[in-house]
């Protein structure tokens, strides 16, 4: 018997391939303009292979990393598609596309009730813009709206999940003679997008789920690390390494990357690191 979330991802394929279906909307996530097309289908197709992901021996650490209550591709869709409405490519610019919509506007955010522009790297893979337009906004008691995929988003919450595309998403030193379609650096993208969907998480001064300044180590100085359990970097260590199980047929070199960059991720992760609430806040 056919499960059910199988039975939906096959259909939903097959309505693709007959032009029913509206690729670039998959899972309602929309795409600006400014994304290429070649980026747009390689991103739509990394949605896609979430359906072909395993999980096994699934922990509940694991699980306390994502604030998830199962690793499956159904809860990992769900997890995505409550935090990312839309993808913008590398020229997007949100301050040209801002508009203000109230000056002098007092923030009182209370939290979303059913839910469970920080650095990275000195090349920018993905960044949280909406998040960040959300905290500059708060910080300055300025309510914007952006205009996004031919759309006015007014940027009331963290979870207004506006995802930017960085340079080094598509070009990454790490199996850059591979092609962008391997297995490898799907599950690498992917890994990258889920650690930018938990920028859309947090409230009051972990709003954001911002980056922690690093005490030691290449980035020194610099705020690419964390101090929250599930936070970014930390949910993208977990997700990599249970995604190493899902790479049919690939090299020994594209393992080694995966679980180089999981090690990586993990290791922005700070001393007497805490759990913090992922709920969101939002204001009217």
């Amino acid at each position: 018997m056919i499960k059910r979330w199988g039975f939906y991802l096959i259909a939903a394929n097959l309505l693709c391939s007959c032009g029913l279906f509206k690729k670039d909307d998959l899972y309602g996530i929309k795409f600006d303009s400014t994304v290429p097309e070649e980026q747009k289908e390689l991103l739509v197709d990394d949605l896609q292979f979430i359906g072909n992901l395993s999980f096994s021996n699934v922990t509940s650490q694991d699980l306390e990393k994502i604030d998830l209550p199962e690793l499956s591709p159904n809860a990992l869709v769900q997890f995505l598609v409550s935090r990312v409405k839309y993808i913008v490519g590398e020229s997007y610019d949100s301050d040209a596309q801002r508009t203000v919509v109230s000056n002098n506007y007092y923030y009182s955010p209370t939290k979303f009730a059913a839910f469970q522009s920080p650095f990275d790297r000195v090349v920018t893979v993905m960044t949280n813009s909406g998040s960040a337009v959300y905290l500059e906004g708060k910080k300055n008691s300025i309510l914007y709206s952006v205009n996004v995929a031919d759309t006015d988003v007014l940027v009331n919450s963290t979870r207004v999940g506006i995802i930017k595309i960085g340079e080094g998403l598509f070009n990454s030193s790490r199996l850059q003679s591979m092609s962008a379609t391997s297995t490898a650096k799907r599950l690498l993208r992917l890994g990258t997008l889920f650690h930018e969907s938990r920028h859309s998480d947090g409230n009051g001064s972990n709003a954001g789920f911002p980056h922690t300044k690093c005490n030691s180590g290449d980035f020194a100085g610099y705020y690419a690390c964390e101090s929250n359990i599930n936070g970014p970097y930390n949910l993208e260590a977990m997700l990599l390494n249970h995604f190493y199980q899902s790479c049919y047929g690939c090299s020994q070199t594209e393992l080694s990357a995966i679980q180089v960059s999981a090690a990586d991720a993990a290791s922005r992760l700070l001393y007497g690191a805490t759990r913090k609430d992922p709920q969101p806040e939002f204001v009217k």
